[in-house]
C-alpha cells in the first residue's frame, strides 16, 4: 500500500502517480510546452483581442470554461490561460496543463504584503509556506517548498535585461483569505514571510510531482501591516498588472531561447 497514514487526514500522503480520474483522460489537442498563467483577467482579455490567438484546448469546470490560447510571441509558440483562484482549483488547472503537454509554467499575479513594500513592486517568490490543502495531495508534508532554481534564474535575468527592479522573498500561501488574523500575520512574519497569496505553494507542488518547471512573478498589492486599518491600495486596478504579464511573456521567450543552456526535465 502506497498510503502513508497519519492522525490528521491532510497529512496523509499517497505516492502513487495515477489517480482514478486522469487530467488527460479526454482526447484533446496537445499544448505548447511553455505556458503563461495569469490571474489578471482584464489584461488577458485585452491581449487576446489585440493578438491572433487560437483556442487550442479548454479547461472545463462548473465555474467557467477557460480557453487555453496559443499565440506566437516574438516567433515563439506558447500558450496563455486565465489562472483560477485558490489552492484546489489551481491544482486541477495545473495538472490539466501538464497532462496536455505543458512542461514549463510562468504564473503572474498579485499578493498582499506583510512589510512596507510599495504598491506595484515586482516580487519573485523563492520559497512558499504550505498553509493550504492541495499541495499535500501531491508531495509529502513539509512546512515550505523551495521554488525551482533554474526558473528563478531565468526570471531574474529577464527582469535585469528589462531594467526592472525586484525583490526575492518567501511567500505565505494560504487557503484562509478571511483568516489572516493579526497574530497569524505576526507569526508568519517571524517565519520569514514577506508576502501572502493563495496559489504559489500549490502550483510548485503539482509541478514538482508532475516533473515540470514552475516560476512565478508577483506584484505587491494590498498591505497588511496596520491590522486595525486595512489598506487595499486599489491594487486590483494597478498598472503593474499589464507590465507583469508582458514580463511573463518575456520570461517565456527567454525560456525557449535558453532551453539548451541549462537542464530542463
Amino acid at each position: 500500500m502506497s498510503v502513508v497514514k497519519n492522525e490528521f487526514p491532510i497529512l496523509e500522503y499517497d505516492s502513487e502517480k495515477n489517480g482514478v480520474i486522469k487530467p488527460n483522460r479526454r482526447s484533446r489537442t496537445l499544448l505548447p510546452e511553455i505556458c503563461v498563467m495569469t490571474f489578471f483577467r482584464e489584461v488577458l482579455e485585452n491581449f487576446i483581442i489585440k493578438n491572433n490567438c487560437e483556442v487550442r484546448n479548454t479547461y472545463n469546470s462548473e465555474m467557467s470554461d477557460l480557453p487555453v490560447y496559443v499565440v506566437k510571441y516574438r516567433g515563439v509558440e506558447m500558450c496563455v490561460v486565465q489562472a483560477v483562484v485558490g489552492s484546489p482549483s489551481i491544482a486541477m488547472e495545473t495538472d490539466f496543463l501538464a497532462g496536455y503537454g505543458v512542461k514549463k509554467i510562468i504564473a503572474c499575479g498579485g499578493c498582499g504584503v506583510l512589510e512596507n513594500i510599495p504598491v506595484g513592486d515586482v516580487i519573485i517568490p523563492v520559497s512558499a509556506l504550505r498553509d493550504e490543502g492541495a499541495s499535500y495531495h501531491y508531495l509529502p508534508p513539509s512546512r515550505d517548498i523551495q521554488l525551482d532554481a533554474d526558473m528563478i534564474s531565468i526570471i531574474k535575468s529577464t527582469l535585469i535585461d528589462n531594467n526592472v527592479p525586484f525583490i526575492e522573498c518567501k511567500t505565505w500561501t494560504t487557503d484562509g483569505f478571511y483568516r489572516e488574523t493579526p497574530d497569524m500575520i505576526q507569526y508568519r512574519k517571524e517565519e520569514g514571510c514577506q508576502v501572502v497569496e493563495m496559489e504559489c505553494a500549490t502550483i510548485a507542488s503539482v509541478a514538482r510531482f508532475r516533473d515540470i518547471k514552475f516560476g512565478q512573478l508577483l506584484y505587491s498589492g494590498d498591505i497588511l501591516i496596520d491590522v486595525s486599518n486595512y489598506d487595499e491600495r486599489e491594487w486590483s486596478s494597478n498598472s503593474s498588472r499589464e507590465k507583469l504579464f508582458l514580463l511573463s511573456l518575456e520570461v517565456a521567450f527567454k525560456l525557449y531561447n535558453n532551453r539548451y543552456n541549462y537542464i530542463i526535465s
